[in-house]
């Protein structure tokens, strides 16, 4: 009696502690990977190869209740689906999908192949480089190859080609020379140049015709000669990939000499753009953002930015005084006065709404002599009676027209005998 007692209790004992550990587990459930199994056979039945191989993945790995009957035979069926569809998706050209269907049938040499393909679209970015470390670092772990054994078994032995870990291993030199170069192509001195005279031959006089013709003239042919006007902005974002670079190379002496020849060259831009090219006030707005460009925090250098914000306070303060309002604003606007800049455009304003009053005078005169013409009933009347005139004369001069051309014909059927 007392035996049965003990039985039924480490029974009841052991039942209460499976169910503890159910309840704990977060899944997935034997039921879980049953019907994964159950649907990818269904699919594969029907020849809808890609649900069918998802399902197969599905009812793969570790289950709460212990083994996994179905892993094995799952794994096996996913294999040649994945190898046969990634294949197809990799020759037209769709890589991502590719390694998708790859990695779900363990076919991960096939899977690093059409990964790099993505990876060799972007060379020289920074995010291709640190996927590409990403994926072959979690391919090289012990682990991965621990918990993807049955898939590896089912599709074939496999281990990272170290071809694509050099490739990977090589993409921080060549990005790091195509930016640095492509910087340098793109702050062009002679650019500068030509970019000051358009900022120069701004009228602020909005009535003088002549002078706003120039202007445009001179703009369109700045933009035949150039065909761009972004050679600034795509120096400064080769510079800040650059900066980016240099925050996920693992060769930690060239993240440092890549940060330092940044910083080097984003210095050397801004000196150049506000000593040489002042006389445009957006290129001293650009030489704060190289200023900017190599820090973090803008305080570093709010040294620099300060001493540039003066001396477009003092272009302003020169411009106004030689009444060139529209030029004066603009480098208050750098210079962060924006209370001047409105002030001296308003005054610009003024300036040329009193040039042009007098015709705006008689512009109005006009209108009003016109207005009162067309309001006198008089008029109106008299109006009316030139225009039936008209139309009786113009009546008359068809009817002749008509007869004239009847009797013309009239007289050659005559002269021909007919």
């Amino acid at each position: 009696m007392n035996h049965k007692i003990t039985t039924a209790a480490l029974l009841i004992g052991a039942l209460f502690s499976v169910s503890t550990a159910f309840a704990d587990c977060p899944g997935p459930f034997l039921r879980d990977v049953k019907r994964a199994y159950e649907n990818g056979k269904a699919a594969d039945s029907k020849g809808k190869k890609e649900d069918a191989l998802f399902f197969y993945h599905g009812a793969q790995g570790s289950v709460c209740e212990g083994a996994n009957p179905y892993e094995v035979d799952a794994a096996k069926r996913a294999a040649p689906l994945a190898l046969e569809l990634g294949s197809a998706a990799e020759k037209r050209g769709d890589f991502d999908k590719a390694r998708e269907l790859f990695e779900a049938g363990g076919q991960y040499a096939a899977a690093d192949r059409a990964f790099m393909q993505t990876l060799r679209a972007k060379p020289y970015e920074p995010g291709s480089y640190s996927s590409g470390k990403g994926h072959f670092n979690t391919r090289k772990e012990g682990w991965f190859v621990e918990n993807n054994a049955v898939l590896i078994k089912a599709a074939g032995p496999y281990a990272p080609d170290p071809k694509l870990i050099a490739e990977v291993d090589a993409m921080p030199a060549k990005g790091i020379d195509h930016y640095f170069k492509t910087e340098a192509a793109n702050f062009n001195e002679d650019f500068l140049r030509d970019y000051v005279q358009i900022a120069q031959s701004r009228p602020d006089d909005a009535t003088d015709a002549a002078a706003l013709q120039r202007m445009i003239s001179a703009q369109q042919a700045f933009l035949n000669k150039w065909k761009r006007d972004d050679f600034l902005k795509t120096s400064r974002d080769a510079l800040d990939t650059l900066r980016t670079w240099a925050n996920v190379v693992e060769d930690k002496a060239l993240s440092a000499n890549v940060s330092a020849k940044v910083a080097l060259i984003s210095e050397q831009h801004a000196t150049t753009l506000r000593q040489k090219y002042f006389g445009s006030p957006q290129l001293l707005s650009d030489a704060m953002d190289y200023y900017r460009l190599p820090v973090s925090d803008n305080s570093l250098v709010e040294n620099k930015l300060g001493a540039v914000r003066a001396q477009a306070m003092k272009l302003g303060d020169e411009a106004n005084a030689k009444n060139r309002y529209e030029l004066a604003g603009a480098y208050y606007q750098v210079a962060d006065a924006d209370d001047k800049a409105d002030a001296v455009r308003e005054r610009g304003r003024q300036v040329a709404m009193k040039k042009m009053q007098p015709s705006i005078d008689q512009m109005r005169k006009q209108a009003d002599a016109m207005a009162k013409e067309y309001s006198d009933p008089a008029k109106i009347a008299e109006m009316q009676k030139q225009a039936q005139a008209a139309q009786k004369a113009a009546q008359a001069q068809q009817a002749g027209a008509k007869a004239a051309n009847q009797k013309g014909a009239a007289d050659l059927e005559k002269e021909l005998g007919l």
